[in-house]
């Protein structure tokens, strides 16, 4: 897996984690197989609140990319790696930042000689749905170093438990988290002619083990912008559905800019086009996000 900077360590989520850097900052769990799932579980918390002062629906997207693209990937016996392609996201209820832990899971729905399709959903912890989720990926020949595929024949309660146990010594202890998604991410937002502009520096925290922005951080940081953008024209900031497709890497070291657009701000619907680029012309991921209220 790719390394990861230490720098600020005492702010991220304390738990027994992946390897990469978007799970660390996350809190999110090394996933397990449970019957024909792939699962895993993310900590909640106020460091997941966008500048509306609620989580948009996007902070999903690092733990619903790892469960989808593993379900993906077990399928093809984990000796091809998977991307994301395209993401989507529909909720049915807020994410919650009250510091419980939502659960993940996937199943693989469908392969071919390109790539594959897995389908999932989200659950709070009181097992409320919260969110349903599909993916379509794309076979690459790289495989990560040192990768951990998820474990295999493990129930639920065994998947935590052997992360619980896993857990460095002192995470147990106090930690103070970022103030806001904003701080986690390191983004840098700004008002754009018809929206908002949101900088963000790809540094080994944000990357998949690939050594490229993570896609469930593309996921987050295209719903932070839209949220942002929405709040200026004083539109429904609450994500209802969330689509992104990832056309090009945007690899470690460099500083894409998502530039979020309004299309549609009215009392109960918004809607808002995300593109994010490198160079200012082409598109390395392309979102739609619409906000209202979830059914």
């Amino acid at each position: 897996m790719t390394g990861v900077n230490t720098e600020g360590a005492a702010a991220r989520p304390r738990t027994a984690v992946n390897e990469s850097g978007p799970e660390r900052s996350l809190g999110i769990t090394r996933s397990w197989v449970a019957g024909d799932d792939v699962v895993t579980s993310m900590a909640t918390g106020p460091w997941l609140n966008g500048p509306a002062g609620s989580p948009p629906g996007g902070v999903l997207g690092v733990v619903i990319d790892d469960v989808l693209g593993f379900a993906i990937a077990r399928h093809g016996g984990m000796t091809h790696w998977t991307v994301s392609a395209e993401i989507s996201l529909d909720l049915t209820g807020p994410v919650p930042a009250d510091g419980s832990r939502i659960e993940a899971r996937a199943r693989h729905v469908h392969s071919g000689p390109h790539g594959g399709l897995s389908a999932g959903t989200v659950h709070d912890g009181s097992g409320a749905l919260i969110a349903l989720c599909r993916q379509h990926g794309r076979w690459v020949t790289t495989m990560p170093e040192n990768f951990v595929p998820p474990r295999e024949g493990a129930t639920t309660a065994d998947g935590e438990a052997a992360f619980v146990a896993a857990m460095p010594a002192g995470a147990a202890g106090p930690w103070s988290p970022p103030a806001s998604l904003t701080a986690l991410l390191g983004a840098r937002l700004q008002p754009a002619e018809g929206g908002t502009a949101l900088d963000l520096d790809v540094t080994q925290d944000l990357t998949n083990p690939l050594g490229n922005l993570h896609g469930g951080i593309t996921f987050a940081a295209s719903d932070l912008a839209a949220q942002a953008a929405l709040l200026a024209v004083g539109g429904p900031t609450q994500t209802a559905s969330i689509h992104v497709a990832y056309p090009r890497p945007m690899p470690l070291g460099t500083t894409p800019r998502f530039e979020a657009r309004v299309l549609h701000s009215g009392r109960s619907l918004g809607i808002v086009r995300v593109t994010a680029t490198l160079d200012g012309v082409k598109p390395c991921a392309v979102a739609t996000i619409t906000t209202g209220v979830p059914g």
